[in-house]
Order: structure tokens, then C-alpha cells, then sequence
């Protein structure tokens, strides 16, 4: 195994991006006791640093180390017994398609892979799948459009609307003013008459003429929606939520004002935006890498993670010191659940990586992990368990 990079392997193992021959070599690598010292340096590099192992006690290292190791292990199938069993490296592959789990820095940190193996017993026989591409187009003439969540994106020009594959939805015969919506469980796309494109999450709503005219190009946004707007000097785009305005050039960012969530979070990509609250509140500029909150009257803003707020457009859910009950409500939206939030414990914290194709046990098989705790469902309701 001289020529081959083993932590490229991991690398691509951990990103999913691993191909079934170099999964066998990372099997085999790990089925041998006497890489054991490379392992953990391996294990320990890549989830707490590479100078990691001098800075931590010593028993929080081992932690860190035996959980990583006994989550691989698991995965792939792996005992290190006085006498090595050989299994066959395509069982590695299909092991691998299960949870990786490790202990870091007081939190936990989740790498979900692609099997429902792990799921709770509870769940297992009666799974809730994951949202889809879904949504509906209604006209300011009534007319509705039940959208085709295989073609996932609509395109508005000055002839038509229509799919992006060149399908056509509707001839437009004049400007009209138009309404993509999400239900529970859906999500969809649209690139607008100048060229924007927009993801539309969840549960969630974006108002829009079919042709911008006049000085600016305003749309109106309910839920959570990441822009790309195409640059216009001469004729601004404005998001309009319930409590503030969004100016923009052209720009990257991201919105959630969902009315279940406390506040309005904006967080800028690329470019700059100007927003202006609805309740007196004193504008602010933002540049890329920078959030703002607005809680009732005022603007917080800080420099953030933005792949943190824009990961769900991407399909991943991703938190970092994310609130259960927050949690809980993203996923309460992507998987159209009720919440029972009175039993949520409001001192954990989750830090995890899943991906929002995944089923409704996946999910929370790792919450529960992470947690320490236990999720009833019934049907389409959700309660923690003490």
C-alpha cells in the first residue's frame, strides 16, 4: 500500500466522495493492528486539529481517539481479534454506509452517511421520507400551476414561464404579478425575468411580477430563500419580509424570516446589502461573511460561518451550537412534522453535519445520540421521551 494516500482516502471517505476500490484500501488499512499508531494520529488530525493531541488532557484525547476509532470500526465491519477474520472488502462497502460519531470538544460531531441501519427500532417500521421538490405557481389572474418536482426549477422570461429544461408552463400574454409556494416538506427554484435565481425553502413563500419594470425590482419573501441577483445599477432588487427591507445590486445571500422563529436572520455570500428595519430600526451595510439579526427594533451584526445558513440549499442540514428547539423546527419543516416542544431539553447544544435526504430515523437516530435522549413519534407528531 506504499503508493496510496490514506489520508486522502479518509478525506474523500468523510466527504462521500470515496470510490468503492479506494473504500477497500481504507478498509484494509484499518483491519491491520500494526497501522494502529496512524490511525489515531489520523483520526485525532482530522477531527481536533493537527496539534491537537498536545493541547488536550490526556484522558479527553483517548476519549476523542477510542470514540473515533470504535465509529470506524463499526462502520466498516472491523475486529481486531488475536486472529484476523478476513471479510470481503465489498462488506466494507456497504458498511460504510452507516454513522460515524466522535467526541469533540464537550460536543458531538456527526457525519451521516447513507443507511438507515442504525435507525431506532421505534422508527424503522413506519419511516418518514424526506421533503422533496415541490411547490405550486399561482397567478394574480387565479390560475395555479401544480409544478413537476422532477424538473425542480422554473424559468420566468418575457414570453413565458417554463421549466429550465425549455418545457413550457405558461404564454404570457401580460406582466402579471406571481407567487411561488412551498408547502411542508418542499422545496423549489426559480430564475426570475432579469436573471436571479432563487432557492425557495420550505414552507415558505416568494411574491414577484412576471417582468420588472419601473425603478426597482421588488419581491416579496415568507420563509427562507437564498438569492443570486443578477446586477443592475440602475435598478435595485429589494427583498420585502414583514419586518424589513433587503437592498441589493447583485449579491449573494441568504434570508430566514420564518414567524415560528424569534428573529429575522439575513447573512451576506458575496457583494453588499443594505437593510432597513421596519420598527425604526438604523440601517446597516453588510459585507460578505457578515450576519445580521434583527430582534424587534435593532440590527446585531457579526462575522459568521455562512456555510451554516446557505448548507440546506446544498442538501445538507448543518448546525454549530444550534439549540435543540431550533433544530427541531428545521427539521419540523423539511419532514412536515408538529413539535411538541415543552419537553426539549434547552441546554443542548448540536453540532452536526446531516444530510436533508435522509429519512425521518436517520435524523433523529443522531439527535438522540447527541443528545442523550429519546424522540416518540406518532404519525406525524414528535414529543421527547424522560
Amino acid at each position: 500500500m506504499e503508493n496510496i494516500n490514506i489520508e486522502e482516502l479518509f478525506k474523500k471517505y468523510i466527504e462521500e466522495t470515496i470510490t468503492d476500490q479506494e473504500l477497500s484500501h481504507l478498509y484494509d488499512f484499518f483491519q491491520h493492528k500494526e497501522n494502529q499508531a496512524e490511525q489515531d494520529a489520523l483520526l485525532i488530525s482530522h477531527f481536533l486539529g493537527e496539534n491537537s493531541m498536545s493541547s488536550l488532557p490526556d484522558t479527553r484525547a483517548r476519549i476523542v481517539k477510542d470514540q473515533a476509532w470504535n465509529g470506524i470500526r463499526e462502520q466498516l465491519g472491523i475486529t481486531h481479534a488475536p486472529k484476523y477474520k478476513q471479510i470481503s472488502w465489498w462488506k466494507g462497502v456497504a458498511a460504510a454506509a452507516g454513522l460515524l460519531l466522535v467526541l469533540s470538544s464537550g460536543f458531538y460531531f456527526y457525519k451521516e452517511f447513507a443507511h438507515n441501519r442504525y435507525a431506532t427500532s421505534q422508527l424503522a417500521s413506519r419511516d418518514i421520507p424526506p421533503g422533496t421538490n415541490r411547490a405550486t405557481l399561482i397567478a394574480s389572474d387565479g390560475t395555479v400551476y401544480p409544478l413537476n418536482g422532477e424538473k425542480q426549477e422554473i424559468v420566468v422570461d418575457r414570453e413565458s414561464i417554463h421549466y429550465k429544461d425549455g418545457d413550457t408552463l405558461s404564454v404570457k400574454e401580460s406582466i402579471q404579478r406571481v407567487t411561488l409556494s412551498t408547502p411542508r416538506g418542499g422545496q423549489y427554484r426559480v430564475t426570475l425575468s432579469d436573471g436571479t435565481r432563487v432557492w425557495l425553502n420550505a414552507a415558505s413563500s416568494l411574491s414577484y411580477p412576471t417582468v420588472f419594470n419601473g425603478k426597482d425590482r421588488r419581491v416579496i419573501l415568507n420563509g427562507e430563500a437564498y438569492f443570486e441577483v443578477a446586477h443592475n445599477a440602475s435598478q435595485p432588487f429589494i427583498v420585502h419580509t414583514s419586518n424589513q427591507d433587503v437592498t441589493v445590486l447583485g449579491t449573494g445571500f441568504n434570508i430566514n424570516c420564518y414567524k415560528d422563529e424569534n428573529n429575522t436572520v439575513t447573512t451576506l455570500v458575496s457583494g453588499s446589502v443594505k437593510l432597513d428595519g421596519r420598527e425604526g430600526a438604523a440601517s446597516v451595510q453588510l459585507h460578505p461573511g457578515e450576519q445580521a439579526i434583527l430582534d424587534k427594533a435593532n440590527f446585531d451584526v457579526a462575522v459568521v460561518d455562512v456555510s451554516l445558513y446557505t448548507a440546506w440549499k446544498d442538501g445538507d442540514f448543518r448546525f454549530k451550537a444550534t439549540p435543540l428547539a431550533e433544530v427541531l423546527r428545521q427539521v419540523a419543516r423539511w419532514y412536515d412534522l408538529k413539535v411538541d416542544y415543552t419537553g426539549v431539553p434547552e441546554d443542548i447544544k448540536v453540532h452536526a453535519s446531516i444530510r436533508r435526504d435522509k429519512k425521518l430515523s436517520t435524523v433523529l437516530h443522531a439527535l438522540e445520540k447527541i443528545g442523550d435522549i429519546k424522540f416518540e413519534v406518532k404519525e406525524r407528531n414528535i414529543s421527547v421521551v424522560h
